[in-house]
């Protein structure tokens, strides 16, 4: 299989990095607790400042790297670090979450009216591992 540049770059970042992570931004009510909506899928951060554009294009090749079986994402994590989420609840596009939470709690019979973050990380795969060692040549 061959690799794209920005395929290459994601492995190689993964693989430097002692937990490269991922979340998903969340919609919850508060009266129906099973009641969530993705607002935003596999979102990396690496800056609190980045833009709804790059952070969708970035989502958009974990997505298709995931769908391929080069990596793996897990949201299941028995325990996470504050600190490695941090940046997620700091960033702008958060903010603009929550912001529009709080338009939306003006209006009658709005439900989901709790922002939230889906904690995870990403893994490569062995797949994702012999094409990237692969791709060296």
């Amino acid at each position: 299989m061959k690799l794209s540049t920005d395929q290459k770059n994601l492995i190689a970042s993964i693989k430097n990095c002692k937990r490269y992570t991922v979340t998903r931004f969340e919609l919850h009510s508060s009266t129906q607790p099973d009641l969530i909506s993705t607002a935003l899928n596999f979102v990396h951060l690496d800056d609190i400042h980045e833009t709804m554009e790059t952070v969708k294009q970035r989502g958009d090749l974990i997505r298709n790297m995931s769908e391929s079986g080069l990596i793996r994402v897990c949201f299941h994590l028995p325990v996470s670090a504050r600190s490695d989420f941090q940046v997620y609840l700091d960033s702008d596009l958060f903010q603009q979450l929550c912001e529009l939470v709080e338009e939306g709690k003006q209006k009658p019979d709005f439900l989901f009216d709790t922002p939230a973050i889906q904690r995870g990380v990403l893994t490569v795969t062995e797949k994702g591992r012999q094409a990237f060692l692969a791709s060296k040549d």
